[in-house]
């Protein structure tokens, strides 16, 4: 588990945004069956089911330059986030071997940023909850994709708010976004939905609430 250093006291942060990790290997009929290319590789190549496809690396090493580019602006709607969040596996190294810290881990170098790990997949609510007590800024979460739409049920959302009911599990290329409403009466956030398009094939359509 890594230690908060962003912790503030004085939220609610004024941006979140919430991606899923990733390009990832196909997963496997039973928890026994032989992995089949293209293999997940760990930072230093090894073949891991847990890690990333060669693809997710490229993904992760471009978010880096989405979220803080050297040159020129930030693309329209995105902020640099100061708060990094992935789930907890249990062990600093097998959470760190994770592709969702792995996503998110070259732009935590870049920022020289932590990425906390307080919370497991199924504390979403809690997750959620903490962030928007206890953080200010901008706020970033990578997640495992059927988790995320619990992240953004649990945020506070402007009233008549429609998010998709599930994430799909082919898409890889999505940012949910969640603004904070500026002189409002309490704390609620407008979500959008930002395509990242930062490699070939990523697509320019968002996810449909019909989903």
């Amino acid at each position: 588990m890594t230690a908060a250093a962003s912790l503030t006291n004085t939220g609610p942060p004024a941006q979140i945004y919430v991606i899923r990790h990733g390009e990832k290997p196909a997963d496997l009929p039973t928890p026994t069956a032989t992995p089949s290319p293209p293999f997940g590789v760990d930072v230093n190549g090894n073949q891991d089911i847990h890690s990333l496809l060669p693809r997710g690396w490229q993904r992760s090493g471009a978010l880096a330059v989405l979220f803080a580019p050297t040159i020129g602006p930030l693309q329209a709607g995105l902020r640099t986030p100061m708060t990094l969040f992935s789930p907890d596996y249990g062990k600093p190294d097998k959470t760190q071997a994770h592709r969702t810290y792995q996503t998110i881990q070259g732009l935590s170098g870049r920022l020289n940023v932590p990425i906390n790990t307080p919370f497991a997949e199924g504390q979403e609510p809690a997750l959620a909850t903490a962030v928007v007590a206890d953080y200010t800024g901008v706020v970033l979460i990578c997640w495992e994709h059927q988790h995320i739409p619990a992240i953004a049920a649990a945020l506070p959302t402007v009233s008549g708010t429609q998010i998709p009911a599930a994430w799909p599990g082919d898409r890889f290329d999505l940012i949910w976004s969640f603004s904070l409403q500026p002189g409002a009466s309490s704390t609620t956030y407008a979500f959008s939905q930002i395509p990242q398009q930062v490699l070939s094939g990523d697509s320019a359509t968002i996810i449909q609430t019909t989903q």
